[in-house]
């Protein structure tokens, strides 16, 4: 049987799956087909009578006749309803009308095949229905194959004939009805498979539509947390550097050789504010996710520590190790946690001196930031100076050191990892063999 090739977690879906409730629609649509089962029951009956009567016979009782075909078609208007209710109705009335003389078999057994095509497919239950099923169905075979076992067998006998005549046709009956019984039954748990299926996708398809609306949810909250930390990396140094030099400005406004100076810084800062502030929008409005120019990477660190040292604080920059190339990611990474120590150290650390190290190892690349200032150099406000760090550095796998030093001051440490320079050089040189 087609049960048999079903999946064991399809059995189990179908056992628990269950059908929609049924609409006035439905309610009319089974009702329709009851009495259209009724409309071919009388046009049956009127036909054998007609068959009857032009042999020289009648037949025995009309009124009898109909109260059979009614007992058989009515819980067809229930098949959906109470499937299996229906089924046990349907086969009593069969087998109670056949043992009665009733003359019409077409009508009953399209009837009966609804019904346990239905008990099949639309029973709360799918193990009650094959049940209830297989009961109907060998009580029926049994019944209605040993009555017209013994007829051929008795015709057999009037006629003179063998037995096994009689027993090729029966055999052929029997087969019949087993064939009628076994699609029946198939056909139903096919089709509850099928629906089961069907709504399982149609459930799965909105959980998907609800996964991808929580992952574009979670990407814009994501994205969001970038423009922030990227609003922050940029506005919060040069805002800072622009209040430093507009404080020097003002405090130097006798002698305006100084304050034209500061004023001139002023407006180089503003100008390169502007400029992020531009690359960042144009990043934002880039629907086809192109790569701007970035921020900034180790090469422009110099000129970084030059406008802050151009602020008032002694910064110097020492690179320890052989500078290498290094992936644009990290190289911004560093740019920013660099530029926002120094933020921190002009802002809150009130500090006199700093030094960045920048040390190129075999294995990693660092960056130290220490200051001698008084306090914490912690970002304010939300703390995205802070985390925007720590984000950078955990998406490469690295480390994030800040806290403040035995001997005074603060100190920031950014501990990424990179590809070993002899890996490295080892990939760009061609293998032992090959062509240069």
């Amino acid at each position: 049987m087609s049960q048999l090739a079903t999946p064991c977690s399809t059995d189990r879906e179908a056992d628990a799956w269950r059908r929609r409730d049924l609409t006035r629609r439905d309610h009319r649509t089974d009702a329709l087909v009851a009495v259209g089962l009724a409309v071919l029951g009388v046009a049956t009956i009127a036909l054998g009578a007609e068959a009857l009567s032009a042999s020289g016979r009648a037949l025995a009782d009309w009124p009898a006749s109909l109260g059979w075909l009614t007992a058989t078609v009515v819980p067809v208007a229930l098949r959906r309803r109470r499937p299996v209710l229906a089924l046990a109705l349907v086969s009593a009335a069969f087998l109670g009308g056949q043992a009665a003389g009733y003359p019409d078999v077409l009508t009953p057994a399209v009837a009966q095949f609804l019904v346990l095509y239905t008990a099949n497919a639309w029973a709360s239950s799918r193990r009650l229905a094959l049940a209830a099923s297989v009961v109907t169905a060998v009580v029926l075979f049994t019944c209605f194959g040993a009555v017209f076992a013994a007829g051929a067998l008795r015709s057999a006998d009037a006629a003179g004939e063998g037995v096994r005549p009689a027993a090729a046709v029966v055999a052929v009956v029997l087969v019949s009805n087993a064939l009628y019984f076994a699609t029946a039954i198939a056909f139903g748990r096919a089709t509850r498979v099928s629906a089961s299926r069907l709504r399982a996708l149609e459930r799965a398809g909105v959980e998907l539509r609800a996964a991808q609306e929580l992952v574009a949810e979670r990407a814009i909250v994501e994205e969001r947390g970038r423009i922030a930390r990227e609003l922050h990396d940029v506005v919060a140094h040069h805002v800072a550097a622009i209040g430093i030099q507009a404080g020097a400005a003002r405090r130097v406004l006798d002698r305006p050789e100084v304050a034209a100076e500061a004023l001139a810084a002023v407006e180089a800062t503003t100008r390169s504010t502007m400029d992020e502030l531009a690359r960042l929008l144009v990043l934002l409005r880039d629907r086809d996710g192109a790569v701007t120019s970035a921020p900034g990477d180790v090469a422009a660190l110099p000129e970084l520590v030059r406008s802050i040292r151009d602020l008032g604080l002694d910064v110097r920059l020492d690179v320890v190790g052989e500078p290498r190339p290094l992936p644009e990611s990290v190289g911004i990474t560093l740019y920013r946690v660099v530029q926002e120590a120094l933020t921190n150290t002009l802002k809150h650390a009130g500090a006199a001196s700093a030094r960045v190290e920048l040390r190129h190892g075999d294995r990693s690349v660092q960056v130290e930031v220490v200051d001698d200032g008084r306090r914490p150099a912690s970002g304010g406000g939300a703390g995205l100076g802070l985390r925007g760090m720590r984000e950078r550095v955990d998406l490469h796998g690295g480390v994030l050191e800040v806290g403040p030093r035995a001997d005074g001051g603060y100190r920031v440490l950014a501990i990424l990892p990179v590809a070993p320079v002899r890996a490295t050089a080892d990939a760009g040189s061609p293998a032992q063999g090959e062509a240069p």
